[in-house]
């Protein structure tokens, strides 16, 4: 159906509805309606589609729905000729818009919503959408206040409907996101996370029985439950952190446990992943998802350790399709990627490979401090990609179909400066960054043969951006992988 043709319906609506509501109420509307004459009517049509259409798409003021009697006055001075030589012009200018440029002017009404956490201070969490063709992403919706620092945002649709996890300073909150109208609201109550410096919280599959949480600054782990309607309840389980060889040239880092984040692997469902900077160590604790429950001891034989200074601080798996069951992690620290394999029967992590994520002429600032930062599988299971803050990159790396194991392929720029996180689409066909320091996100379409990355479309963020989190056309949420 052409603009025109919409337009043009949704105005006889809205026509409808003026002479119902003329004077006289919906008989002597409707009355008033058939007197005019069936010319005048749909010149009145047309006249009101055009202007409805006109600043729909050209941002200009909406005037209110007009009267019957002014309908019929316009409509029938300037005469069913005159408003259909207006329509051919208007349409003219309307169609030789590049899409992009109509679906802006239109309102960003379709496309996948991304919501964006933020940090800095900041208090609320922002919507915008991603055009159809990829090439350009707007804020939609209101802005939503959750609490201090909301700076990484998860999803999960196992209540059919989709609900945001998003972690604050000491806490978790549940909020109600709809990805067609760009609304959100909270559901519930924020539940305490056990510990603070809240950097990660997520749920523990597709069936979201419990969202897990990581407090960097606490140095704690925690499992929270999800209640019916998707709102979180208090803790049933925690584990606390504890080093025993506390860095004294890496105080700032690693003078104490600092757990990352927290992933339950997505092939069994029966164990926490924990990559814990501080300890250069990835935790791995036995999941009883029933109960909520986590078991094991810090120094189980079973996590994986680490070389000294690396910092462990995100992982994503293989896909389904592998057999081996592989984690890839990103060290933050010395920016490197580790490709481990999990044994399902005992947890153990067996380490395969480590790759750098930095071209070599790419020096820290200073010992320690290389700065990757998030990693994420390609849908396809074709390219691992992962973040840079040193060089303001992201780093595309081929999987080797046999092995699992990686290969460099690409290093580009991330479209701003310091990408903290970014998100792959379900689909595989573009990724948005968040780029904390210049306050902005990038949208990168993706070659699905190659795994290249476009040119960025680069938009604003109105606080500092710090997690993306992807709600695709078809309202299902990524599934982090």
């Amino acid at each position: 159906m052409s603009l025109l043709a919409r337009a043009l319906g949704a105005h006889r609506a809205r026509l409808s509805r003026a002479f119902s509501s003329a004077p006289g109420g919906g008989l002597a509307g409707r009355s008033t309606m058939d007197n005019l004459g069936n010319a005048a009517v749909i010149g009145a049509c047309y006249a009101g589609a055009a202007l409805w259409l006109y600043n729909d798409y050209l941002e200009k003021p909406k005037p209110d729905t007009p009267t019957a009697e002014a309908l019929a006055a316009s409509s029938t001075a300037r005469g069913v000729e005159a408003i259909a030589a207006e329509m051919a012009s208007l349409r003219e200018q309307i169609e030789a818009m590049d899409e992009t440029a109509r679906w802006l002017a239109g309102g960003c009404r379709t496309g996948p919503l991304v919501i964006v956490g933020t940090g800095g201070g900041s208090e609320s969490v922002f919507a915008f959408r991603i055009s159809p063709s990829r090439t350009a992403a707007a804020a939609v919706g209101e802005p939503l206040k959750v609490g201090a620092n909301p700076s990484f945002v998860s999803a999960s649709t196992s209540t059919g409907k989709h609900v945001l996890y998003v972690a604050h300073e000491g806490a978790v909150s549940a909020v109600a996101a709809d990805a067609r109208d760009a609304t959100l609201a909270l559901l519930g109550g924020a539940q305490s996370s056990n510990g603070q410096g809240t950097a990660y919280a997520a749920p523990d599959g597709r069936a979201c029985r419990h969202v897990l949480a990581a407090n960097y600054a606490g140095g704690s782990v925690c499992v929270l439950p999800v209640l019916p309607d998707g709102s979180l309840g208090a803790a049933t389980d925690a584990k606390h952190h504890v080093i025993d060889d506390p860095k004294p040239h890496l105080a700032d880092r690693q003078a104490s446990a600092h757990p990352h984040s927290v992933r339950v692997d997505p092939w069994a469902g029966k164990w926490a992943l924990v990559p814990d900077l501080g300890l250069d160590t990835v935790l791995v604790y036995a999941y009883d998802a029933a109960k909520g429950v986590l078991a094991g001891a810090p120094n189980a034989t079973r996590h994986w350790r680490a070389r000294e200074g690396a910092g462990p601080r995100h992982i994503c798996f293989s896909p389904p399709s592998r057999a081996a069951h592989l984690v890839y992690a990103l060290c933050e620290m010395d920016g490197t990627a580790c490709v481990l394999q999990l044994n399902d029967s005992d947890g153990s992590l067996t380490e395969l490979q480590t790759v750098s994520l930095l071209p070599h002429y790419v020096q820290p600032t200073r010992e320690g401090h290389c700065g990757s930062a998030e990693i994420a599988m390609h849908p396809s299971g074709k390219f691992v990609y992962a973040s840079n803050r040193q060089n303001h990159s992201i780093s595309i790396l081929k999987v080797d179909e046999a092995t699992g194991k990686l290969s460099m392929h690409a290093n580009v720029p991330c479209g701003g400066k310091t990408p903290r996180h970014f998100q792959i689409s379900p689909s595989g066909d573009f990724l948005v960054v968040a780029n904390q320091s210049s306050c902005d996100i990038a949208l990168f379409q993706i070659d699905c043969k190659s795994g290249m990355l476009s040119k960025p479309a680069i938009t604003a963020v109105p606080a500092s951006p710090r997690c993306i989190c992807i709600l695709d056309d078809a309202d299902q949420p990524l599934v982090l992988n």
